[in-house]
């Protein structure tokens, strides 16, 4: 990545000499065409000249603007046409860049991302979905080219700033936020009600999805020298949100979405949680269940129904739409029933007895974003030992209630990240409900850079102004004619019997022949 020396010499010739510092950038042509338009206008002049009038004094202010301009561009450097994978990322990564990097073999490596190995592993990949190269054939395994990325070594902290900031919750988005807000001078503390940090990722993700080795490795990287952690301290019990307020100059929560949606039907109270089964399989409890019925379609169920099924219970999952309306990541859900896990599809509870469930069929025509209707008559019984609900969760906020504005969920209601409270901040889960660690990730380091540009007085719209793309020097690949990769796995007999990871990694090889599948959208084309 150019480093900041290099955008300051730049900057600085262009204040001297108009396309000066885009050249010396090797931005060639944007160089010639400053230079070419204020010389060539001071030319102009000079052959026209005609002496002081009204005209002169608008070119003069035109000059000044293009100047003006001039150094703006040197100093933000180049710019593109951000491509549909770009687009789509949740935590603004730069798919196309990273993987044009693995293609050409080159040693730049890509700026430090909070948690981007845990993306690789949990990510729903919309980048994949949004993938030009769709048209063509299959998207590029975006999400799996993470695995061989080169990564810069998070920065030294060098500045200093006086103001302290607190953070509530030290999940995804807290951690993330924390990380950014230390890089730019920052005394952060986070407060975090379990007794270790990286919440869903540590305390319901199963490891067979997400190694607990790299996690950990991950979560070390975001607790900078000026991050204090202070665990097992619930906010709204152990310390007062008032306390809190009142000690720091801005406040970011993070609490996540832990209260589990309930499905308002008799005998409900017969039912396991899924996250509560999830928590208890992390900390080693083993669920010898028999017949078990997961009702849901996200993520919890699909890591619910494959933790139980290794621990040596028959699993089935219902869910009220229809399978590929199923909002949990495609890829778990092919292994799951690769695994031999049944999805039931069109189908939910009516009422849970102790050893079985009414069930009855549903419809619904319209996609995950359509109502669900009940068919009449079509009841049965269905004979389980135990049943999970998976419904949803939302954020548990009444501890803010007297001091936020929240919405009748729970969540926190924001606009750019600020809350009704004008220290206070929030992002994630307690605002958007339950969503995906990428959208964690992403709104931590966006609303890291809101508190910034807050306590520095600086509106916002400069301060996105002034903010730099990294771009380094990207090459055209040839389009290649080849199949997306098949991604390894172990094999299903032996994944199905212990919690270690189930893909492997691929040759360097067959890594930089998918690579070199990207089309490098921004250079051919504007999507």
């Amino acid at each position: 990545m150019p480093s900041n020396t290099k955008y300051g010499r730049a900057t600085l010739i262009s204040a001297l000499f108009v396309g000066g510092g885009q050249i010396y950038s090797r931005r060639y042509w944007a160089g010639l065409v400053f230079a070419c338009l204020f010389y060539g206008s001071i030319g102009l002049m000079l052959v026209i000249w005609t002496g002081v009038n009204e005209a002169f004094w608008g070119l003069i202010a035109a000059w000044i603007l293009v100047w003006l301009y001039n150094v703006y561009d040197a100093f933000k450097g180049a710019n593109y046409h951000k491509p549909p994978c770009e687009k789509s990322c949740p935590a603004g990564i730069s798919p196309w860049i990273y993987i044009n990097l693995i293609a050409a073999d080159n040693d730049e490596k890509y700026p430090h991302v909070p948690f981007f190995g845990t993306l690789e592993h949990i990510c729903p990949a919309p980048c994949e979905d949004e993938c030009t190269r769709r048209g063509i054939d299959s998207a590029v395994a975006i999400k799996y080219l993470k695995r061989c990325v080169s990564m810069e070594e998070p920065p030294t902290i060098e500045r200093k700033r006086k103001e302290k900031i607190a953070i509530i919750g030290a999940g995804p988005c807290g951690l993330s936020a924390a990380y950014s807000l230390s890089n730019k001078g920052y005394d952060i503390t986070v407060y975090e009600r379990e007794e270790k940090p990286g919440g869903i990722l540590t305390t319901l993700i199963p490891s067979f999805r997400l190694p607990d080795a790299m996690l950990n490795e991950e979560i070390e990287n975001m607790l900078r020298e000026r991050v204090e952690l202070k665990c097992g301290i619930e906010v709204g019990k152990d310390t007062e949100f008032e306390d809190i307020l009142r000690e720091y100059d801005a406040v970011f929560v993070a609490i996540g979405a832990w209260k589990a949606t309930t499905l308002g039907i008799p005998g409900e109270e017969n039912a396991l949680s899924g996250f509560d089964v999830l928590r208890k399989i992390k900390e080693g409890k083993t669920f010898k269940l028999g017949r078990v019925g997961v009702i849901g379609g996200g993520n919890t169920a699909i890591d619910v129904a494959r933790s139980l099924l290794r621990q040596g219970n028959e699993v089935s999952i219902y869910y009220r739409r229809r399978i590929m309306d199923m909002p949990a990541e495609h890829e778990d859900r092919i292994e799951a029933q690769e695994e031999g896990i049944e999805i039931v599809q069109l189908t939910t509870p009516l009422e849970i007895h102790k050893d079985r469930v009414t069930m009855t069929k549903t419809e619904c025509l319209e996609g995950r974003a359509g109502a669900v209707g009940l068919v009449k008559g079509s009841e049965y019984e269905v004979e389980i030992d135990a049943l999970v609900i998976t419904a949803g969760q939302w954020p548990e906020s009444s501890f803010l209630k007297d001091h936020l504005k929240t919405d009748k969920r729970g969540r926190i209601v924001t606009k750019n990240g600020k809350t009704s409270h004008p220290k206070v901040f929030a992002g994630g889960d307690a605002v958007l409900g339950s969503a995906t660690v990428a959208h964690a990730v992403g709104q931590g380091l966006a609303v890291a850079d809101r508190i910034d540009a807050h306590l520095r007085k600086v509106p916002g719209f400069i301060y996105n102004i002034l903010r730099r793309d990294f771009l380094p020097a990207i090459k055209l690949i040839p389009m290649r004619k080849a199949q997306r990769i098949e991604i390894p796995h172990r094999k299903i007999e032996e994944r199905i019997k212990d919690f270690a990871e189930v893909e492997l990694d691929a040759s360097n090889e067959d890594l930089r022949n998918e690579a070199c599948r990207c089309l490098t959208c921004p250079l051919k084309f504007r999507p």
